[in-house]
């Protein structure tokens, strides 16, 4: 005979699940350059970069320092390189995680 088991779901150990939404700024820059096909995970990676260009691009600063001009450069690049399909997508998301400021 087989005999059934009452099952004890205890929830009290679960952990919240930490989502952080995109910026829109980021997002807004990424359809402005129509970068539209970029998969989540590479736009949270270079989210800061976006906020930071957008934030210039409105006048909240200037910058010619050099190290940001390369930086932008290289998101540029490997980006426009993912959705050409030239680099693979572990490729871009690689270089651009080593190279992050």
């Amino acid at each position: 005979m087989t005999t059934a088991l009452k099952l004890d779901y205890n929830y009290t150990n679960l952990q919240p699940v930490d989502i952080n939404p995109i910026d829109a700024r980021a997002l807004d820059l990424v359809s402005t350059f129509g970068w539209h096909d970029l998969p989540d995970s590479l736009i949270e990676l270079i989210e800061t970069d976006l906020v930071a260009y957008d934030s210039e691009l409105n006048g909240l600063y200037c910058t010619r320092d050099q190290g940001v001009l390369n930086r932008r450069a290289s998101v540029r690049y490997w980006v426009e390189n993912y959705l050409d399909g030239t680099c693979s997508y572990d490729t871009a998301y690689q270089m651009l995680k080593v190279n992050e400021l």
